[in-house]
């Protein structure tokens, strides 16, 4: 039985993470749509049917079966994700958080998972880790978690190394570096 086909992805942050997610969702014959903070008006891009602004939000969500969420943590994510975005979720929807927990409202989210406002969650992260040993969200049959250590792999180490030495080298030459954090954006 084929779940995923014809379902609709939300990615919420089409960035590196983002368009990854889309790439795979696509292989799975799923809709794609998604928000981008640079987005001003509704557009396309690669592996994705529709790209919204983050303004429109609340129809990415209403129109999608999973939402995953993947930006980065700034002041104007923080608590992106709330009773009213929960609201505007279809109750079979579910939320996948691969950011940063301080995104969701967390008791939002337990109240919504709770009254069957959406079906489920999969969550990489949480506000406060570790977790609280009272937290509902370790008991709840429609929660699943994740210790949020996709890096934490033997190779990682090797490559970390590879990469901070070629920044290295492009510090001493005089060269743009890789990955620069902006620090106005905070990412």
């Amino acid at each position: 039985m084929d779940v995923l086909t014809g379902k609709t992805v939300g990615i919420v942050g089409l960035g590196r993470i983002g368009r990854e997610v889309a790439r795979v969702s696509r292989f799975f014959g799923m809709r794609v749509v998604a928000t981008r903070r640079s987005a001003t008006q509704e557009a396309t891009a690669e592996n994705v049917d529709l790209v919204l602004p983050l303004s429109r939000l609340h129809d990415l969500l209403s129109q999608s079966d999973f939402v995953v969420l993947a930006l980065p943590l700034t002041p104007e994510s923080r608590g992106l994700i709330g009773a009213g975005e929960f609201a505007a979720m279809k109750p079979t929807a579910r939320i996948i958080n691969v950011s940063r927990g301080p995104i969701i409202d967390e008791p939002a989210l337990i109240l919504a998972l709770q009254e069957g406002r959406i079906a489920g969650a999969g969550l990489d992260v949480v506000t406060v880790e570790p977790l609280a040993a009272d937290s509902p969200l370790r008991h709840m049959p429609n929660v699943i978690m994740s210790p949020h250590v996709s890096g934490d792999i033997e190779e990682y180490d090797v490559g970390a190394a590879r990469f901070f030495t070629e920044n290295l080298r492009r510090y001493l030459d005089g060269r743009p570096l890789l990955n620069v954090v902006d620090k106005a954006l905070g990412y």
